[in-house]
Protein backbone atom coordinates (compact mmCIF):
# COMPACT_ATOMS: atom_id res chain seq x y z
CA UNK A 1 0.00 0.00 0.00
CA UNK A 2 1.50 3.74 -0.83
CA UNK A 3 0.02 6.88 0.79
CA UNK A 4 0.44 9.24 -2.06
CA UNK A 5 0.75 12.90 -1.15
CA UNK A 6 -0.61 14.15 -4.26
CA UNK A 7 -0.18 17.91 -5.18
CA UNK A 8 0.26 20.30 -7.90
CA UNK A 9 -0.95 23.83 -9.44
CA UNK A 10 -4.18 25.17 -9.04
CA UNK A 11 -6.79 24.67 -11.58
CA UNK A 12 -6.35 27.83 -13.49
CA UNK A 13 -2.94 26.98 -14.85
CA UNK A 14 -4.72 24.22 -17.12
CA UNK A 15 -6.71 23.69 -19.76
CA UNK A 16 -9.65 20.99 -20.26
CA UNK A 17 -7.18 18.74 -22.17
CA UNK A 18 -4.27 19.05 -19.38
CA UNK A 19 -6.75 18.62 -16.47
CA UNK A 20 -8.01 15.39 -18.44
CA UNK A 21 -4.37 14.59 -18.76
CA UNK A 22 -3.42 15.32 -15.31
CA UNK A 23 -6.44 13.56 -13.95
CA UNK A 24 -5.56 10.72 -16.16
CA UNK A 25 -1.81 10.68 -14.46
CA UNK A 26 -3.31 10.49 -10.81
CA UNK A 27 -5.31 7.55 -11.78
CA UNK A 28 -2.29 6.02 -13.74
CA UNK A 29 -0.40 6.06 -10.26
CA UNK A 30 -3.52 4.64 -7.50
CA UNK A 31 -4.40 0.70 -7.06
CA UNK A 32 -6.48 -0.59 -4.87
CA UNK A 33 -5.80 -0.49 -1.12
CA UNK A 34 -3.99 3.20 -1.82
CA UNK A 35 -4.61 6.22 0.24
CA UNK A 36 -4.56 9.82 -1.02
CA UNK A 37 -3.39 12.29 0.54
CA UNK A 38 -3.51 16.29 -0.49
CA UNK A 39 -4.01 19.69 0.38
CA UNK A 40 -7.66 20.90 -0.28
CA UNK A 41 -6.57 23.93 -2.22
CA UNK A 42 -9.09 26.56 -2.22
CA UNK A 43 -8.15 27.45 -6.13
CA UNK A 44 -8.92 24.09 -6.65
CA UNK A 45 -6.68 21.92 -9.14
CA UNK A 46 -4.52 19.08 -8.74
CA UNK A 47 -5.41 18.82 -4.92
CA UNK A 48 -9.41 18.53 -5.62
CA UNK A 49 -8.74 16.14 -8.86
CA UNK A 50 -6.61 13.93 -6.47
CA UNK A 51 -9.10 13.55 -3.81
CA UNK A 52 -11.88 12.90 -6.59
CA UNK A 53 -10.03 10.48 -8.44
CA UNK A 54 -9.58 8.90 -5.23
CA UNK A 55 -13.11 8.82 -3.80
CA UNK A 56 -13.91 7.50 -7.47
CA UNK A 57 -11.60 4.30 -7.11
CA UNK A 58 -12.92 4.02 -2.91
CA UNK A 59 -9.77 4.69 -1.54
CA UNK A 60 -9.27 6.52 2.06
CA UNK A 61 -8.47 10.38 1.15
CA UNK A 62 -7.27 12.94 3.86
CA UNK A 63 -7.34 16.33 3.55
CA UNK A 64 -4.97 18.92 5.11
CA UNK A 65 -6.71 22.23 4.19
CA UNK A 66 -4.18 25.22 5.65
CA UNK A 67 -5.25 26.90 8.59
CA UNK A 68 -4.82 30.82 6.78
CA UNK A 69 -3.98 31.74 3.45
CA UNK A 70 -0.01 33.06 4.24
CA UNK A 71 2.95 30.55 3.56
CA UNK A 72 4.47 30.58 7.15
CA UNK A 73 1.28 29.85 8.91
CA UNK A 74 -0.55 28.13 6.66
CA UNK A 75 0.26 26.58 3.51
CA UNK A 76 3.99 25.68 4.50
CA UNK A 77 2.73 23.63 7.83
CA UNK A 78 -0.08 22.02 5.79
CA UNK A 79 2.81 21.22 2.75
CA UNK A 80 4.69 19.63 5.49
CA UNK A 81 1.95 17.59 6.51
CA UNK A 82 1.08 16.27 3.48
CA UNK A 83 4.86 15.14 3.25
CA UNK A 84 4.97 13.34 6.76
CA UNK A 85 1.93 11.38 6.23
CA UNK A 86 3.01 10.32 2.68
CA UNK A 87 5.28 7.62 1.92
CA UNK A 88 5.67 9.04 -1.93
CA UNK A 89 4.98 12.37 -2.74
CA UNK A 90 3.83 13.49 -6.27
CA UNK A 91 3.73 17.06 -8.00
CA UNK A 92 1.80 17.26 -10.87
CA UNK A 93 1.85 20.84 -12.91
CA UNK A 94 2.32 21.77 -16.18
CA UNK A 95 5.13 22.74 -18.69
CA UNK A 96 3.77 26.13 -19.68
CA UNK A 97 0.85 28.42 -18.19
CA UNK A 98 -2.42 28.74 -20.81
CA UNK A 99 -2.70 31.98 -22.32
CA UNK A 100 -5.82 32.38 -20.38
CA UNK A 101 -3.88 32.34 -16.91
CA UNK A 102 -3.97 35.82 -15.13
CA UNK A 103 -2.19 35.03 -11.89
CA UNK A 104 1.83 35.74 -11.46
CA UNK A 105 4.09 34.65 -13.47
CA UNK A 106 7.78 33.71 -13.18
CA UNK A 107 10.82 32.73 -15.74
CA UNK A 108 11.40 29.13 -13.34
CA UNK A 109 10.25 27.14 -10.82
CA UNK A 110 12.14 28.78 -7.76
CA UNK A 111 11.85 25.41 -5.69
CA UNK A 112 14.10 23.62 -8.13
CA UNK A 113 15.55 26.64 -9.89
CA UNK A 114 14.53 25.26 -13.63
CA UNK A 115 12.01 26.41 -15.93
CA UNK A 116 11.03 22.08 -16.67
CA UNK A 117 7.71 23.37 -15.24
CA UNK A 118 5.90 26.54 -14.02
CA UNK A 119 6.33 27.45 -10.00
CA UNK A 120 4.57 25.39 -8.22
CA UNK A 121 3.89 24.88 -4.15
CA UNK A 122 3.84 20.99 -4.89
CA UNK A 123 7.64 20.89 -6.07
CA UNK A 124 8.28 22.61 -2.35
CA UNK A 125 6.51 19.63 -0.84
CA UNK A 126 8.26 16.62 -3.03
CA UNK A 127 11.50 18.59 -2.27
CA UNK A 128 10.51 18.93 1.69
CA UNK A 129 9.28 14.94 1.55
CA UNK A 130 12.23 13.80 -0.19
CA UNK A 131 14.17 15.90 2.91
CA UNK A 132 12.55 13.39 5.26
CA UNK A 133 13.86 10.04 2.88
CA UNK A 134 10.35 9.38 0.87
CA UNK A 135 10.51 9.22 -2.74
CA UNK A 136 9.21 12.30 -4.84
CA UNK A 137 8.48 13.06 -8.04
CA UNK A 138 7.33 15.93 -10.60
CA UNK A 139 4.94 15.11 -13.14
CA UNK A 140 5.01 17.38 -15.92
CA UNK A 141 1.69 18.15 -18.19
CA UNK A 142 2.32 19.31 -21.76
Amino acid sequence: MIVWGIVGSEAAKFTPETEARARAAIRALLKPGDMVVSGSCHLGGIDTWAIEEGRKLHLECWEHPPKVRSWDYGYKPRNMLIAQDCTEAVCITVKALPPHYTGMRFPLCYHCKTNAHVKSGGCWTVNYARSLGKPGRIIVIE
